[in-house]
């Protein structure tokens, strides 16, 4: 069941995303002794991003991923990777962890292998935390409906556990790395942040429908084994 969480003001939805974040960080490694999480690009991260560096907190057991990213270079702008180190792992928070997605091969589809190890080994499971985007298409990290059928089921059921899979959406202009959906619900909370009205009609328009390959993220808001909080809000936020 998916807790729709709605506020009119974007900067109001992104100080209750920090405070949830860091209250969930700060759980985890009070009972753990260290946390994880996945974070999405895209616009909105940006100020969430920069907040979350400002925090005081034991961001050395903290360990940081991405749920996706584009196959290009580290200094790329298009870069999730890049976003993350230019506001996240900055102030307080650069003290923490962070594993990567990308590998120096050229296309993703080499480095399936690679990158499954490595989120293996470097992150403890199940995620902490795993905030996620959506597009108005529904898709989610980088399940997208308009790859290829067998690229997709990859991504949504891998068929030996890879926790990454390979995109190429003809909606994208570069290839794409994505945690798999199998990896994604590895997680004890998961957010979907969203904004503006457009948005919240596709939200509409997954949770009520029914076929996963069509809207990819209904596979993780019609789930009911992971606590799933969608966010939204009618603007972006300013600060």
């Amino acid at each position: 069941m998916t807790n729709e969480r709605i506020f009119q003001s974007g900067d109001d939805m992104l100080a209750a995303m920090v405070k949830e974040t860091v209250e969930r960080l700060e759980f985890a490694i009070a009972t753990r002794g260290h946390a994880s999480m996945a974070v999405a690009g895209g616009r909105f991260p940006k100020p969430l991003f920069e907040k979350l560096s400002a925090v005081k907190l034991d961001w050395s057991k903290v360990t940081v991923t991405l749920g996706d990213d584009r196959w290009v270079g580290l200094d790329d702008d298009q870069s999730n990777e890049k976003l993350v180190r230019d506001h996240f792992l900055i102030n307080e928070a650069q003290h923490a962890r962070f594993v990567s997605l990308k590998t120096g091969d050229a296309n993703p589809e080499d480095a399936i292998s690679t990158v499954s190890s490595r989120l293996r080994t470097d992150l403890s499971w199940p995620l902490d935390i795993v905030y996620l985007g959506m597009g108005d298409d529904g898709h989610t990290a980088s399940l997208f409906p308009s790859s290829a059928p067998d690229a997709l089921q990859k991504g949504l059921y891998p068929a030996h556990g890879e926790l990454v899979a390979a995109a190429r959406p003809t909606v994208s202009p570069v290839p794409r790395i994505s945690m798999t959906l199998p990896a994604i619900l590895n997680a004890r909370y998961i957010g979907i942040h969203i904004t503006g009205q457009s948005k919240w009609s596709t939200f509409e328009t997954a949770k009520n429908g029914t076929e996963i390959e069509e809207m990819p993220v209904r596979a993780i808001l019609q789930q009911t084994d992971i606590p799933v909080d969608l966010w939204w809000s009618a603007e972006n936020p300013k600060g």
